[in-house]
């Protein structure tokens, strides 16, 4: 599946060599939580991680 960078950035994911399955049992992710594989990633789409902001490049005051 693709997801845009902004979905990427919403949703927890691990690295396609971890475990969903450690991950529903030990790490709060619900048995019945969608998770997709996009890339080297396994996103958890049911859940999300607070709000997105794109983060920019190039310096500059805050």
């Amino acid at each position: 599946m693709k997801l845009t960078e902004a979905e990427k950035a919403r949703h927890p994911s691990i690295h396609c060599t971890g475990s969903v399955r450690g991950m529903k049992k030990h790490c709060g992710w619900g048995e019945n939580d969608r998770c997709v594989r996009c890339g080297q990633y396994i996103y958890n789409l049911s859940q999300t991680i607070g709000t997105y902001r794109p983060i920019y490049a190039g310096g500059g005051g805050y």
